[in-house]
């Protein structure tokens, strides 16, 4: 055994008996925006359902970020307790890194002979040293903000060269020509516009950048060349577009700017209620993301695009205009970076293991299943099969399991209700849950009866014919106001108030109808 493979068992042994005395174990993660909520919340049940304290963290800075800090270039790390020994010369930041992009194959191509020169040729990895783990489809979409203009299927629609030439701006107006002889549906609208059109773009680093750049060049190189093509186009963009900072302030850029367009990742995008463009997809029909989604066009789009195994390059993937009528031509998947040897980085077994159980509750329904409900979807199952042998692939060298008889993780998750057994310290517990965690359950499920409930009001008052158009407006405009997470609070308290008075007046309105104008 080498000296510093012997020194890493006896720091691991001893930082596991530290770890167990205060039984506060971590694991930090950084990366993608897009996915971020999925990843907080599956976090949060993790803290919620353990019965020792864990603690853990996802820093949402964007793909490019994410993968600089988990590749760890000339990051130098130095064996405990003798810093004259190198243990690997890329290092982690991170535990874990996320992306909506695959490392490419330079870097991986660099890690890869970084780690071989490290390890003198003694690597039990074949060569590979990383894993990708595909655990949630997405989509990247265009929104906008042109007063008038309904959402869905009688909305705007745009063709990717419509898109390319106004985001390089050479159309500026939506009264333009081009744009009209595609929406003759909405005409009268877009003629009477007549101010420039609000162009928001991405400020940095973005996989949104590099999703709908890839898009427009594959579908119109004429318009939108190679070299426009980057998750950061600096200073190429065209002088009329405007900055957005991530995914809140490009939603700022849109909403707080009438006649406005930009994009971002759907999901945030749907929850957001901003009107989506309609885009034409490799099959030459129009539809918006919500609507590929919920004809499973999302997940459609990985069909024969994935490499074998999780420890392959997959520097080449990509998921732009697959065909297939229902097919979005903007998907993208959302990746989880490991190292394999894991275990050179990660001294606390028991924070190894946590770091498992948690990759592998991203394919479980009962964790990933309230990542649906933010617009994601789950990766096809032999897709899942092959990232769940990828976690399988990483060097996590648990110590023996007194409760299996094996070399195996102490974690594990409660099936069911198994008295005793999942009082166990290491045990994630689905009946296991706080007073906040419940409060926001109901609070989420009590907003979504309290916004069905006025949208049905709305339409009986409608019907009833009792209601005037500048009435109803005012009812829209505090609906709007329902949909904005800073006014929620003040609107949920009017939408109360009007639910009370709207039963009222239905009731009074087929009162009279049935009493006066039939008697």
């Amino acid at each position: 055994m080498k000296t510093s493979q012997a020194f890493t068992i006896l720091i691991s042994t001893i930082a596991a008996s530290v770890k167990a005395d205060g039984e506060v174990f971590t694991v930090h993660g950084s990366g993608t925006t897009n996915p971020s909520k999925c990843i907080w919340h599956i976090m949060s049940l993790f803290e919620e359902r353990s019965q020792i304290t864990t603690r853990l963290t996802y820093r949402a800075i964007g793909s490019s970020a994410g993968q600089q800090e988990f590749l760890g270039v000339d990051n130098a790390m130095t064996e405990p307790g003798n810093p004259n020994i190198t243990i690997s010369s890329h290092a982690p930041h991170s535990d874990f890194g996320s992306g909506d992009i695959p490392i490419s194959s330079a870097d991986y191509d660099a890690l890869n002979l970084a780690v071989e020169s490290q390890e003198g040729g003694n690597s039990q990895n074949n060569g590979n040293h990383m894993v990708h783990l595909p655990y949630a489809m997405s989509s990247v979409s265009f929104f906008h903000n042109i007063p008038g203009v309904p959402d869905g299927d009688k909305g705007l629609k745009l063709s990717p060269c419509l898109l390319a030439r106004i985001f390089n701006g050479k159309i500026q107006r939506w009264d333009s020509q081009e744009i009209i002889d595609e929406n003759q549906h909405i005409e009268d609208i877009l003629s009477e516009i007549t101010s420039p059109i609000y162009v928001g773009r991405r400020s940095s680093g973005s996989s949104s950048t590099k999703s709908i750049t890839e898009y427009l060049h594959a579908t119109c190189s004429n318009e939108w060349p190679a070299d426009m093509v980057s998750s950061d186009l600096g200073n190429k963009w065209h002088v009329s577009t405007n900055v957005c900072v991530g995914s809140g302030g490009m939603t700022d850029c849109v909403r707080n700017n009438p006649g406005s367009i930009g994009y971002m990742d759907s999901g945030h995008g749907w929850s957001e209620e901003l009107a989506e463009v309609n885009l034409r997809n490799a099959d030459g029909y129009y539809l918006t993301s919500r609507y590929a989604h919920d004809k499973g066009g999302i997940t459609d789009a990985a069909k024969g695009v994935l490499p074998d195994e999780a420890d392959l390059d997959w520097g080449d993937v990509n998921f732009l205009n697959k065909s297939g009528p229902y097919t979005w031509p903007i998907v993208v998947m959302s990746y989880i970076y490991v190292r394999k040897d894991v275990n050179r980085f990660m001294l606390s077994a028991e924070e190894r293991g946590l770091m498992k159980i948690f990759l592998e509750s991203l394919y479980r329904d009962d964790y990933f299943g309230r990542c649906k409900d933010l617009g994601f979807s789950a990766p096809p199952s032999d897709v899942k099969n092959m990232a769940l042998r990828g976690i399988n692939m990483i060097a996590w060298d648990f110590p023996f399991n007194p409760n299996t008889g094996k070399f195996d993780n102490m974690w594990s998750f409660e099936e069911g209700i198994k008295a005793i057994q999942g009082m166990g310290k290491f045990v994630i517990s689905p009946n296991r849950k706080s007073l906040a965690g419940v409060s926001i359950e109901d609070i989420a499920g009590a907003e979504a009866k309290l916004m069905n409930d006025v949208k049905y009001l709305m339409q009986q008052w409608s019907n009833s014919q009792l209601a005037s158009s500048e009435v109803q407006g005012d009812f829209i405009q505090i609906l709007q106001d329902f949909q904005s997470q800073k006014n929620r609070t003040n609107a949920a308290l009017v939408l109360a108030a009007l639910s009370f008075t709207m039963w009222s007046c239905v009731i009074v309105g087929w009162v009279v109808k049935r009493y006066v104008f039939f008697k």
